[in-house]
């Protein structure tokens, strides 16, 4: 759904339609079975805070106005997009891996080579 609705003047058509949308799909997808036919309210004043009536929370929306930041509607039955890690990340993951551990390696050889020098020196001198 668009949500660049959000952003206009709440006087405007395409404000109201886009309340009325959103009050369709939360009734849908959202907890309003849990709260008996109730849901969290997005106004700018409730803060999904206050569980309300459709009626109610199509007020506060069309006189007080929506949450601007409110775009994944995580409240109202939207799921949260994860990200999945490909075989290619793996790859590069541990192939990073790799690299640190022949750089940790190869310092560990090189600090032997060193003291090795420094205790046979001291035997020399």
């Amino acid at each position: 759904m668009d949500r660049s609705w959000i952003n206009l003047s709440r006087i405007s058509d395409d404000y109201e339609r886009g309340v009325e949308e959103f009050i369709e799909i939360a009734q849908r997808h959202g907890d309003s079975a849990k709260y008996r036919g109730k849901m969290r309210c997005p106004c700018v004043n409730c803060l999904n805070g206050r569980i309300l009536d459709v009626d109610e929370i199509r007020e506060h929306l069309l006189c007080d106005g929506f949450l601007k930041n409110y775009t994944t509607w995580i409240w109202h039955g939207e799921l949260v997009e994860t990200q999945t890690v490909t075989e290619e990340h793996r790859v590069v993951k541990s192939t990073i891996e790799d690299i640190l551990d022949d750089m940790i390696y190869d310092v560990g050889v090189q600090t032997l080579i060193i003291l090795s020098l420094v205790l046979l020196m001291d035997k020399v001198y």
